[in-house]
C-alpha cells in the first residue's frame, strides 16, 4: 500500500486540495475487506446517516432549518429501498452520534426499532456502502471531525453534502468574521472529502464549480454535483403553531389596508434598509401606500436596523416588525397580505418566493440570477439599488400586479415530497413508493431539477 494512502487526516488537510482529494480517494479504495465481515454486513440495511447537528442543538426555524426538517421528515416517512434513515449529530467536543428520530418534534410519533432507541446518543457505527448526507449546514463542525469521516471513508462510506449558498465566501462583509472563517474551512473540507454535492439551485451549482476551480484548481466537474428543488408546503416541515394575542387585530388591519409582506432573518443582504427607505418615501405621498409587515428574527450586523424598526415613527402603524412568528401565523400572513417583497441582494434559492406563489400572492423580487430560475406566475422584478428606484417599482407593482386577479391564481408548486425524491435520485437511491408517499410531479414544468454531473 502506498505511503500517500496512509497519511493521517490532519496532514491531508494541509496538502494542496487536488492532492488531498486524491489521497482520500486512494485511502478508501485501498482498504482491504474481510470476506467474513463483508458477508455479515451484506445482510444488514445500509444506513443513510443524515447530519442534523445544528437543529439538534437549536432550531432557529429559519430557511435552512425548514429544509432540514422537511427533508428529514420525508426520508423518515418513506425511506429509500434497503436503507435505514438515521439522523446523527456532532458537537465541538464530541464526534457523530445517533439522534432520536423525532428530536425536533418530540410529540410526533415516529416508528423506531428497539435497536435505534437503544443507540440514541451513542457513537455512530458504520459499514461499507453506508451513506453520510450533510443535510444541515454544519460548517463549524464537519472540519473538526475529519478524522472520524476519514475512518468512515476507509470503511467504504460515501459522503454527500448539501450546499445552500456560498455567500460567506462571496460577500464576507455581510457576515461575522468567525462565520467566514468557518465557511472557508468547510469549503476546503468539502473539496477534499465529498463524493458529491447537492445544490439547491442551478445558480449555486455553477457558483460552487467556479469557486472550487478558481480557489483550489479543481477541474470543472471533478466533484460531481446535482440540484434539487425546494418545497413550498410549510405544513410538511414540522411547522410550529400558536398565535400571539394581537394576531387577529393585525390580520384584520391587513384585510382592510393593503399590506406588503417581507420574510427573512434581519441580516445585511436581505435589503431591508432599502425597502424601509422606499416605503418612507411612499408614505409621504398623498396617494394611498400599503403598510409594510416584516417577519424575521434579529440577525447579525443589523443593530441599527433593529433599532430603526423598534423606534420608527410608523412602528406598529404602517410598519410592523414581527420578531418571532410561528409557522401557523406565517401561513395566515401569507394568505392575508396583498403581495410579497423580496429585496435580497443574494440568495441560494429564495423560499418566500415559492411560499408566496403557493398562496397565489404576487411577488416583487430583486433581479438576481437565482430568482430568474423560478418560472412562476405573479413574479415581477426590480433592478434599481436606489431608494427612489424601489419606491417607483413598488408603486408600479401596486398599480398593476397587486390588483390583478391573474396574479392571485396559485400555480403548481414543488412539494417537499418531490424535493426528497429528487434528493434520493441524486444519491442513486430509490424511494419506497406507497399511497402516502407517491411522487408529486406537478411542479416539474416550473422547476426542472438538474442531474448530477459526472466526475471528470
Amino acid at each position: 500500500m502506498s505511503l500517500i494512502s496512509r497519511l493521517p487526516s490532519w496532514l491531508i488537510q494541509h496538502l494542496p486540495v487536488q492532492l488531498a482529494r486524491q489521497c482520500v480517494q486512494t485511502h478508501r479504495s485501498s482498504e482491504p475487506q474481510d470476506p467474513v465481515h463483508t458477508a455479515e454486513q451484506s445482510s444488514l440495511k445500509r444506513q443513510l446517516l443524515v447530519d442534523v447537528s445544528v437543529i439538534h442543538q437549536s432550531d432557529a426555524r429559519t430557511g435552512i432549518q425548514r429544509v432540514v426538517r422537511a427533508l428529514l421528515l420525508e426520508l423518515l416517512q418513506a425511506p429509500p429501498a434497503g436503507c435505514s434513515v438515521r439522523p446523527i449529530f456532532a458537537t465541538r467536543q464530541r464526534g457523530y452520534c445517533y439522534a432520536t428520530a423525532q428530536f425536533f418534534h418530540p410529540f410526533e410519533p415516529t416508528v423506531q426499532t428497539a435497536e435505534q432507541v437503544e443507540q440514541a446518543g451513542k457513537p455512530v457505527q458504520v459499514k461499507r456502502n453506508d451513506i453520510f448526507l450533510g443535510l444541515d449546514l454544519a460548517a463549524h463542525l464537519l472540519p473538526r471531525h475529519q478524522a472520524q469521516v476519514m475512518r468512515w471513508k476507509r470503511s467504504g462510506v460515501k459522503v454527500h453534502i448539501v450546499v445552500y449558498d456560498l455567500l460567506p465566501l462571496q460577500h464576507p462583509e455581510w457576515f461575522n468574521p468567525k462565520t467566514t472563517r468557518n465557511f472557508k474551512r468547510w469549503i476546503k473540507w468539502l473539496a477534499i472529502y465529498a463524493d458529491s454535492t447537492v445544490c439547491i439551485s442551478q445558480t449555486v451549482k455553477m457558483e460552487l464549480s467556479t469557486w472550487l476551480n478558481a480557489s483550489f484548481g479543481l477541474p470543472m466537474g471533478r466533484l460531481p454535483a446535482s440540484t434539487i428543488v425546494l418545497g413550498a408546503n410549510i405544513e410538511a416541515s414540522a411547522p410550529s403553531a400558536g398565535l400571539p394575542t394581537k394576531a387577529e387585530f393585525l390580520l384584520a388591519r391587513m384585510r382592510s389596508t393593503p399590506a406588503v409582506l417581507m420574510v427573512g432573518t434581519l441580516e445585511p443582504r436581505k435589503g431591508y434598509d432599502q425597502a424601509i427607505a422606499a416605503f418612507e418615501q411612499l408614505w409621504q405621498q398623498p396617494s394611498a401606500a400599503p403598510m409594510l409587515v416584516v417577519v424575521g428574527r434579529p440577525g447579525w450586523k443589523t443593530q441599527a436596523l433593529q433599532q430603526q424598526l423598534r423606534t420608527h415613527p410608523q412602528a406598529n402603524k404602517r410598519l410592523v416588525w414581527l420578531e418571532d412568528v410561528s409557522d401557523e401565523f406565517l401561513t395566515q400572513l401569507y394568505s392575508t397580505c396583498c403581495g410579497v417583497l423580496v429585496a435580497s441582494r443574494a440568495e441560494g434559492f429564495g423560499l418566500p418566493l415559492i411560499e408566496a406563489a403557493l398562496h397565489g400572492k404576487p411577488v416583487l423580487a430583486r433581479d438576481i440570477p437565482v430568482f430568474k430560475e423560478l418560472k412562476t406566475t405573479g413574479l415581477s422584478f426590480f433592478d434599481d439599488n436606489t431608494t427612489q428606484g424601489l419606491a417607483n417599482a413598488i408603486t408600479q407593482w401596486q398599480q398593476s400586479t397587486l390588483h390583478s386577479e391573474a396574479a392571485r391564481t396559485a400555480p403548481h408548486f414543488p412539494t417537499w415530497r418531490l424535493s426528497a425524491t429528487q434528493l434520493l435520485n441524486a444519491l442513486d437511491l430509490q424511494r419506497v413508493q406507497c399511497a402516502a408517499s407517491s411522487i408529486d410531479t406537478s411542479a416539474t414544468s416550473i422547476y426542472a431539477a438538474k442531474p448530477m454531473e459526472s466526475a471528470a
